[in-house]
């Protein structure tokens, strides 16, 4: 899992790139830690998925198709980090076309200007990671990053299988009993 620290890093290295796809890589970095998605997930996101009106929706719903089990999920996006990534890649993408962005486009489009596969989002994910020396970092990063954080500030077994949508408790469970501040912490407040 990356620290706070080396999540920091990632996110100096992607706005210090000057790239033009600053702000698509960072709102990637941003759906996947503070959101916990999945590569298949961010690859089918289209711009009315999370904006609608010009303004950011309340909950993400990742229809079936989308997900890995075909089950959908709602993800609430009422995190200011999150809301503001998908303003600042919203409106780079109109400056960037010079018109407005369709509703049915893809939110994060490929250099054809179509969705980009779930492969290829792992690759650049990837790439992401290694521009910024975390070449052990993959696209899975972000998804144990966020359940470790929900974990280790409280959140039930049961949210966070439903947030992260898992069909099992016992794929849940995995994340638990291998976090290792949550066991210290258990061993430290342990009292007889």
């Amino acid at each position: 899992v990356l620290t706070d620290q080396q999540l920091k890093i990632v996110f100096k290295t992607i706005l210090g790139s000057g790239s033009v796809h600053t702000y698509r890589n960072y709102l990637i970095i941003i759906l996947s830690h503070l959101c916990g998605l999945r590569s298949k997930e961010l690859a089918s996101l289209k711009v009315s998925d999370v904006m609608v009106g010009g303004k950011v929706v309340d909950t993400l719903r990742l229809i079936g198709s989308y997900t890995k089990g075909n089950k959908h999920r709602d993800i609430p996006l009422n995190n200011h980090k999150v809301i503001n990534a998908i303003e600042k890649h919203i409106t780079n993408q109109m400056e960037v076309r010079g018109r407005f962005v369709e509703p049915s486009s893809p939110l994060f489009r490929s250099q054809k200007g179509r969705f980009f596969s779930p492969n290829t989002m792992v690759r650049l994910i990837k790439r992401i990671y290694e521009d910024a020396g975390f070449g052990h970092a993959s696209s899975h990063s972000g998804r144990r990053k966020f359940a470790t954080t929900l974990i280790e500030s409280g959140a039930d077994i049961n949210c966070v299988k439903v947030l992260m949508g898992h069909s099992s408790i016992q794929t849940t469970a995995l994340y638990f009993s291998t976090n290792p501040k949550r066991l210290a912490n258990l061993m430290t407040n342990l009292q007889m």
